[in-house]
């Protein structure tokens, strides 16, 4: 083992682990109960919808903004910290109305720090990677663990049987404020990133990386696709905590939620031995027939106890899904836009198909039911999943 594999997946490795932890804590209190306080609010499932929309949107704008001030500067840890410092008291305004006008905006400026935090994190990893050999996945799970940990958590002091937004709204924020302390596990840059390339002054630079470089056809096609089974995803990240409540009456959701994060812990895990023996692409599509599998699942179950083993194959729809995303989008850029790429690769998927399919979602769950909409969402992943197969390369190694 190399020194420099030696010292990440030591002191290193332990940092980032806490820094995944303390990420995903603020996304233990929001994923699963955003839809109940503003349900608590008064909005119904449409309004629902178009709030979060809303919120996805600008998953679609900030992330890119943020990104690029991270290649520019070379100043990964401050611009991560301006983001993380904006969250809580965006996410406080939600206390303070009912109104549909109000929401929205505060639902834009609250994404505008939040949908940025992952995007971030994962550039700024894969920047430490690209010149330390180490295991994304195994510190990855970091991020399951502070998920977990975070439900079961609010769980155990009753943030399901409470009928007011307070306890929500407090959550939040003492999980941001755990996730800002986090940020100085991050050692700071001192400056742009071509500091980090190894480029010896006294010789000719190479050509400068370019924006372009995230125009190759592996890059287009792949998010495309990814696009695609993101929005699919949608039906259950933005309404299955009311589709519980709706369906079968279970208002308890966190002890559902936290099944998929258990099981995604160990494919994560050995995420990279996975990678390295079937290649990202096809790890990818894994997690794509995950997603038709489950959400089908979700149409056809009729007793609660039914959803538990369709809920394993988060492992799968996040596990897969996510670590293969990274890790191809990884192989397609240069060190020098790692940021630029995983940001705007977020921008396109998790923003624009978080939009489209909150929108689309709330819409068909308040006109259609819930089995028309995992249904439908179910059959896109399929068709997203052929898109794949027929159109996106194979990268073994970085191109």
């Amino acid at each position: 083992m190399s020194a420099a594999k030696h010292r990440f997946e030591g002191w290193d490795g332990l940092r980032f682990f806490l820094v995944f932890v303390a990420l995903y804590l603020p996304f233990s209190v929001c994923t699963p109960y955003l839809q109940k306080l503003l349900v608590l609010r008064g909005f119904d499932k449409t309004e629902v919808g178009v709030i979060l929309g809303f919120f996805e949107c600008m998953a679609v704008l900030a992330p890119p903004v943020w990104g690029y001030l991270v290649d520019r500067t070379g100043r990964p840890r401050l611009v991560l910290g301006l983001a993380v410092l904006g969250t809580a008291p965006s996410f406080l305004l939600f206390g303070l109305t009912n109104a549909l006008w109000v929401a929205v905006p505060i639902a834009v400026l609250f994404g505008l720090f939040y949908r940025s935090v992952i995007p971030l994190t994962d550039g700024i990893t894969f920047r430490y990677l690209h010149d330390r050999p180490g295991d994304y996945g195994r510190i990855r799970i970091g991020g399951s663990t502070g998920f977990i940990s975070g439900v079961l958590i609010l769980e155990i002091v009753g943030i399901s049987r409470a009928g007011s937004s307070r306890m929500i709204l407090a959550a939040l924020v003492a999980a941001s404020l755990v996730h800002l302390a986090s940020v100085l596990f991050i050692l700071p840059e001192s400056g742009p990133s071509e500091k980090k390339t190894g480029h010896d002054p006294g010789k000719p630079a190479g050509p400068a990386p370019h924006l372009r470089d995230l125009l190759s056809r592996s890059f287009l096609c792949f998010t495309f696709a990814a696009f695609l089974g993101r929005l699919a995803m949608m039906a259950y990240y933005s309404f299955f905590t009311l589709f519980l409540a709706d369906r079968f009456g279970f208002n308890s959701p966190g002890l559902l939620w936290i099944i998929g994060p258990l099981s995604e812990m160990p494919v994560i895990f050995f995420s990279r031995r996975i990678i390295d023996r079937i290649g990202a692409r096809n790890f990818f599509a894994l997690g794509l027939g995950g997603i038709a599998v489950r959400l089908i699942g979700f149409a056809a179950a009729t007793q609660v106890w039914m959803l538990i083993p369709l809920q394993l194959l988060h492992s799968l729809t996040f596990g897969a899904f996510h670590t293969a995303s990274v890790t191809y989008v990884s192989r397609c850029v240069p060190r020098e836009l790692q940021g630029t790429a995983q940001t705007t690769f977020a921008a396109i998927t998790t923003g624009g198909g978080g939009i489209v399919g909150s929108v689309l979602g709330g819409y068909v769950a308040q006109h259609y039911g819930f089995p028309a909409l995992y249904t439908g969402a179910g059959l896109l992943a399929i068709v997203s999943l052929a898109f794949l197969l027929a159109t996106v390369p194979m990268l073994k190694t970085r191109s």
